[in-house]
This record gives C-alpha cells, structure tokens and sequence, in this order.
C-alpha cells in the first residue's frame, strides 16, 4: 500500500480503517492488472456478467405433436 497516506474530514478510527482497505485492495488489483491479461477462467462472475449466453444446447425442446 501507499505510505503517507492522510484521511482527513472527521473520519472515525473505524470508517479510516474501511478507506485503508479499499485503498489497499485498488492497489492490489492495479498491481495485478499491470501484470498483464489473465485467462478469462481466472475473472470474477461479476466480470463475466455482461458476456453474451452461449448455449451449448438447445434453448427449447420442440417435440411433434
């Protein structure tokens, strides 16, 4: 994480320590990201959300009447 870091505007020791975890976490995934392109296996489904569905099978059966 950053060193010399400041949280100022009243935040308690506790809402300080929830900025400090965030901060650390971007940090983190900025160092992952510039590490290059991972295989999309190793995304998160909040990543894979917006990919269109591909079907493997069929949708919908239709069997004749």
């Amino acid at each position: 994480m950053r060193e010399g870091i400041e949280i100022r505007g009243g935040a308690s020791e506790f809402e300080a320590a929830v900025i400090a975890v965030v901060l650390d976490r971007i940090d983190e995934e900025e160092r992952a990201a510039s590490q290059g392109p991972r295989n999309e296996a190793s995304l998160s489904a909040w990543m894979l959300a917006d990919r269109p569905e591909q079907p493997n099978l069929p949708m919908e059966i239709i069997r004749p009447a």
